[in-house]
């Protein structure tokens, strides 16, 4: 049986700290291994039962340096079996991932700008493209495509999005995440996840996705309320939002499912360096690492993350029709 070969176009926003680099390249290749062993677990998994095998093809672009996806190269059609992919041709791109940065979205950097547009054009233009982003490319691509200078409604509440450092300071490490029912519903893997059964990857961020009544002005008065279509994967006690959902179209992570203890503590070090941090909170944010990595509980749930990043891209997350 042919497999259905699942284009991601990555686009790189950084580079990864050098030792993180020496062992495992760029994110965008680091996406690329995650991302395949995914496909080879629920292939396994669903070898009797799942209608056409997943495969993995990435395409990487280096945006800071201004090398884009071609819009002509996106998909606007949809996949069917008879599809052919061969190695010099991948075919169309299915998805956009957008990783992580040190940068912030709300730096005046150029390359920041032109991101926050072609977010814009894909969502828009591309609908059978689905976009997906870690961190910083959460932040920016809810900033793109839900913050704005009006105000969004739901259940009688007004309400604005905007993106801004966090009130409680950085979360690093692994923090429990209680995931949002409705999310869950659309991925059976991540059935097992409830309020007593928390969601753990990697976190390291000092600014976060924040929802904020419109009569509220008080930065601490936060909520989780977004516009429909529009869910929010869970929530921690630091960061009321950790990821964005809109069914069968954006699916966003604030934490990394491609980070392990290793890679957070490298980044602490960046972190310290641009933050001025003393040493005395760098080597708690280390401790806190290390004591997961010590006493067994590093194991984490990058593994089904992946999987459901991967059956989003490929259109298996049962979106709603709206």
């Amino acid at each position: 049986m042919n497999s259905r070969e699942i284009h991601i176009a990555v686009l790189d926003t950084d580079i990864p700290c050098y030792r993180v680099y020496v062992e495992r390249g760029l994110y965008s290749s680091q996406f690329n291994s995650l991302l395949t062993a995914a496909a080879s677990r629920i292939n396994e998994r669903k070898s009797q039962c799942f209608k056409t095998p997943l495969g993995v093809r990435v395409s990487a672009f280096d945006i800071v340096g201004g090398l884009y996806p071609h819009l002509a190269l996106l998909r606007v059609s949809p996949w069917v079996s008879t599809e052919i992919t061969s190695i010099t041709y991948p075919g169309p791109s299915d998805a956009l991932l957008v990783t992580g940065a040190a940068a912030a979205v709300y730096d005046s950097l150029h390359w920041i700008a032109r991101l926050r547009s072609f977010i814009e054009k894909v969502y828009y233009d591309y609908p059978l493209v689905k976009i997906f982003g870690s961190c910083f490319g959460h932040q920016l691509i809810g900033q793109a495509l839900l913050a704005s200078d009006t105000s969004h409604t739901s259940k009688g509440s007004s309400f604005k999005i905007s993106v801004e450092a966090t009130s409680q300071g950085h979360e690093i490490g692994m923090h429990p995440i209680t995931l949002n029912p409705s999310f869950v519903s659309h991925f059976p893997s991540l059935a097992r996840f409830s309020p007593t059964k928390s969601f753990n990857i990697q976190l390291i961020h000092g600014d976060a996705v924040i929802s904020r009544p419109e009569h509220l002005a008080s930065p601490g008065c936060t909520g989780d309320m977004l516009p429909e279509p529009w869910l929010n994967v869970g929530r921690s006690p630091k960061c009321p939002i950790q990821g964005l959902y809109n069914p069968g179209r954006v699916l966003t992570l604030q934490g990394h499912f491609e980070f392990d203890a290793f890679a957070t503590a490298e980044l602490c070090y960046n972190f310290a360096n641009k933050f001025g941090w003393s040493q005395e909170l760098l080597d708690s944010h280390l401790e806190n690492i290390r004591r997961l990595v010590l006493s067994g509980r590093e194991d984490d749930d990058s593994k089904v993350a992946a999987e459901a990043v991967l059956l989003f891209f490929a259109g298996e997350d049962n979106p709603i029709d709206t």
